[in-house]
């Protein structure tokens, strides 16, 4: 694809800290690819490095056929001749030029009106034009950020945390706004965060990184139901991380022992008998009456140990012999007359349970 990129290369802090990017397939010609990983797991050092901020020790950068840094041949582009739109954090707008100003900033002159103009009517920002950035609510200061990054054309845009600067409830608001922003670009997306709804919301792909290496990529969804390993189904907030060990495997259905309980899942291409049991909140049903028939494998008696209640879904702690979480929504918690010491049937399907190799 003319706009893909491909990316192997490493950053060198220290002896022990070493940052490797390892993106090559990842990053199509559109659509947003989500940079996923706990606080300080390298991430940002990544985006960094795309976008020329930072120089790696070693590897390759290159966007379709265009060579952005090479270690090998001595090729290293600076930020102003890869042509990559950037937003950062904290939007970094410039607080003495106005709306328009900071949309115009660094562009020629041929065409600059007619660019800016087009800038304020798609993030509906032509009301605001002459004002400046302290006047603006934090939802115009991303769209003025957006704006001053995209008006440029770039052949990529970075977005580094670009909720991280905004309230619970303006968050929320505003990745609907920026979804479809981002759908109207037709170019490669590279999202930074550390935030599982902002990820599941926005990202076509995923990829996760721990301790400065990627650990998993592929499409959204599937990484977050079917984590390569232990260590990224912790990283993707996976509610329950069970040890258990397989007892049996017959006609692609295994048969796992977790705290003295025997579950069946879905068998497992290869691993050990050693197993992590990955089992998501959502995929835990709850239910008051042992007697409904259901096609459902897994029927385990439990009792309610605590409810946090949460928007839109409750938490609610689980003793099945083994520590359980579900999630389910307020009505349902209301219908279940939830509370804790409620004795319950919990019932878990045999393809949502995930295994995999124990550390």
């Amino acid at each position: 694809m003319a706009n893909a990129l491909s990316a192997q290369f490493s950053r060198r802090y220290s002896v022990d800290t070493v940052i490797r990017g390892d993106l090559s397939g990842s990053l199509q010609g559109h659509g947003v690819t989500v940079l996923f990983g706990p606080s300080g797991c390298g991430k940002t050092t990544v985006l960094r490095c795309l976008a020329g901020l930072e120089m790696p020790q070693a590897g390759y950068i290159r966007l379709g056929t265009e060579t952005w840094f090479d270690s090998g041949q001595g090729v290293n582009l600076t930020p102003q001749q890869r042509g990559v739109g950037l937003v950062f954090q904290d939007y970094a707008l410039f607080p003495h030029l106005s709306v328009t100003g900071n949309i115009a900033y660094g562009l020629p002159a041929a065409g600059r009106r007619r660019r800016v103009s087009e800038m304020l009517q798609r993030f509906d920002l032509g009301a605001v034009a002459h004002q400046r950035p302290a006047q603006l609510s934090g939802g115009q200061q991303q769209r003025v950020a957006l704006a001053r990054a995209l008006v440029g054309q770039p052949s990529l845009l970075l977005l580094d945390e670009p909720f991280s600067a905004l309230d619970a409830a303006l968050r929320d608001r505003l990745r609907g706004e920026l979804r479809d922003y981002l759908a109207g670009c037709d170019i490669p997306v590279l999202l930074v965060t550390h935030d599982r709804n902002e990820a599941i919301a926005l990202g076509d792909e995923l990829i996760v990184m721990s301790g400065g290496t990627v650990r998993q990529s592929g499409p959204v969804l599937n990484v977050f139901n079917r984590p390569a390993d232990a260590e990224v189904a912790r990283i993707v907030q996976v509610e329950n991380l069970l040890p258990g060990s397989v007892v049996d495997v017959t006609d692609e259905l295994a048969t796992v022992e977790v705290g003295g309980t025997r579950l069946v899942a879905v068998a497992p291409g290869q691993v050990g008998k050693d197993v992590v049991v990955c089992v998501r909140g959502e995929e835990v049903i709850l239910q008051r009456d042992d007697s409904i028939a259901s096609s459902v494998r897994n029927r385990l008696h439990a009792r309610v140990v605590s409810l946090r209640p949460g928007s839109p879904l409750t938490r609610v702690e689980l003793d099945a012999g083994f520590p359980l979480f579900a999630y389910v929504t307020q009505p349902a918690c209301d219908e279940l007359a939830l509370r804790p010491g409620l004795a319950l049937t919990v019932l878990i399907k045999a393809p949502a349970i995930h295994l995999v190799a124990r550390d």
